[in-house]
């Protein structure tokens, strides 16, 4: 994962201190939570992750493309341990659409 940023960009704030953390290259997944949906970056995918004005870019090793816009976002979630984004991604999969049982399960 490359990750670009301009100095001189006015970012908001959550924006700002993330790009600050994951320039320190310290970090193994980061996701981004917007209103209906988490977007996730690992950081041995082969993408670059690049900081707007007003958005955030992803673009992959095969030419697709994210946008999101900053106003989106609410919620960032940044990983430096390995072990707990996986006990994490156990916890969250555990409650999933779909039971043996009865087949799909309705989720208040």
């Amino acid at each position: 994962m490359e990750i670009k940023s301009g100095k001189s960009k006015n970012y908001p704030p959550l924006i700002k201190d993330l790009v600050t953390e994951l320039l320190k290259g310290d970090f193994v997944h980061f996701k981004i939570l917007c209103a209906n949906e988490v977007h996730h970056f690992d950081k041995e995918e082969d993408t670059i992750i690049q900081f707007e004005e007003t958005y955030v870019k992803e673009t992959r090793d095969n030419g697709d493309m994210l946008y999101i816009a900053y106003p989106d976002i609410f919620r960032v979630k940044l990983y430096r341990d390995v072990d707990q984004y996986i006990e994490d991604e156990k916890r969250f999969n555990a409650f999933n659409d779909d039971d043996l049982w009865t087949g799909n399960r309705i989720q208040f």
